[in-house]
């Protein structure tokens, strides 16, 4: 029986109210070669509002669903993975690629990820000066279960303030108004994968 970590289901309480998402496990954190490093926001906390693209619901014929909010307490350790929290299947990533804009500012993502050793690929659009406001798109691929694909979906982030009293970084207030700790679920997978691995390992004769 698989487990999913918090985290996970915070991410799927974001956009499953969205177009078919899958339940995105965390693994073990790959080192990556980035072509530059990833931007990093303000610390404090910080609200995100997610919503499919109106534009292709339209084209599609179908009825918009609810944006979905989420808050999130975040410092410069946590930002690694903080930043793209809200984007699926960002655990496990062998690819990671930054270019920053020029002109107009701002950054162009892309990462080859493995769920459940099911490839995906994600490309994320940033927007905005991380330090008030920012805005920016995502679209997350799976070529063996195009089922789960996201479409394009954007969202709208601005900067609370510091985080609030008991607040951690790596928490995530989730529309229900349950908490959770995005970075301690990482660190649990990675954790639980090393275990795992070398278990495997032990078993060999």
């Amino acid at each position: 029986m698989i487990k999913f970590p918090q985290s996970c289901l915070a991410l799927c309480v974001v956009l499953l109210a969205f177009q078919g998402v899958a339940h995105a496990t965390p693994a073990a954190q790959k080192k990556v070669a980035a072509s530059a490093p990833l931007p990093v926001r303000k610390a404090g906390q910080w609200e995100l509002t997610v919503r499919s693209d109106e534009l292709v619901l339209q084209r599609q014929g179908q009825s918009k669903p609810r944006p979905q909010t989420v808050r999130m307490c975040t410092d410069a350790a946590a930002e690694p993975v903080m930043l793209l929290a809200i984007v699926p299947g960002q655990e496990d990533c062998h690819e990671l690629k930054v270019r920053r804009r020029g002109k107009g500012g701002g950054y162009d993502i892309t990462a080859t990820c493995y769920v459940h050793e099911n490839r995906l690929y994600a490309q994320v659009e940033l927007l905005g000066d991380l330090q008030s406001a920012y805005s920016g798109s995502f679209r997350v691929t799976y070529p063996q279960t195009p089922i789960h694909n996201t479409g394009r979906m954007v969202f709208e982030g601005r900067w609370l303030g510091a985080c609030l009293s008991g607040q951690r970084p790596g928490d995530m207030v989730l529309p229900n108004g349950v908490t959770v700790n995005v970075v301690d679920d990482r660190k649990r997978a990675e954790n639980h994968n090393h275990d795992h691995q070398h278990g495997h390992q032990g078993h060999k004769h």
